[in-house]
């Protein structure tokens, strides 16, 4: 087990030990809990049979080539552009980093790629940001916020430089 699963784990015990000193009842968070379960399981499920066709189409040479750490500062507006690109939620968004980490991608092309698909995706643009808040807002973002996934791989990649941190699991 990981240190992430650990400590939802413990913050999960600590939640139900709250709950049964104050004596709460358990029902309407067991059906929100599977109601939550019943909507990701199957989202988790495609998002991964999705990942492994992207591991199947796109050559891991290219992977690395582009997003590994020999493809050096290149990799950052390389990993920017395609998180631009990616269509997708989270589940998704995080299952093509981690096809991009075992293909050999950078922690920094990874923080890059996951920081540009946070801020710029191209479907939040598309179908809710122009439409809603307009073309003058959406540019005064971009302008204001264009640096950071850059800057965010940028200093990814000075902290591997400086530790043995930073190394993304593949």
């Amino acid at each position: 087990m990981n240190i992430g699963i650990l400590s939802l784990l413990a913050l999960l015990v600590v939640l139900v030990g709250i709950a049964l000193v104050r004596r709460q009842d358990f029902a309407p968070v067991l059906r929100r809990f599977i109601e939550q379960f019943a909507k990701l399981v199957p989202r988790m499920l495609c998002a991964l049979v999705a990942a492994g066709f992207i591991a199947t189409l796109i050559p891991k040479e290219l992977i690395a080539g582009f997003l590994g750490p020999d493809a050096g500062l290149i990799a950052l507006p390389v990993a920017a552009a395609t998180g631009l690109l990616v269509p997708a939620g989270p589940v998704i968004a995080f299952a093509i980093a981690a096809v991009f980490a075992k293909a050999g991608a950078s922690s920094a092309a990874l923080m890059t790629f996951i920081t540009s698909w946070s801020i710029f995706a191209a479907h939040r643009i598309l179908i809710y940001e122009l439409p809603l808040v307009g073309a003058s807002f959406f540019r005064l973002r971009i302008a204001s916020a264009v640096v950071v996934p850059f800057l965010a791989g940028l200093l990814a990649m000075t902290v591997g430089l400086i530790t043995t941190f930073g190394q993304a699991a593949p």
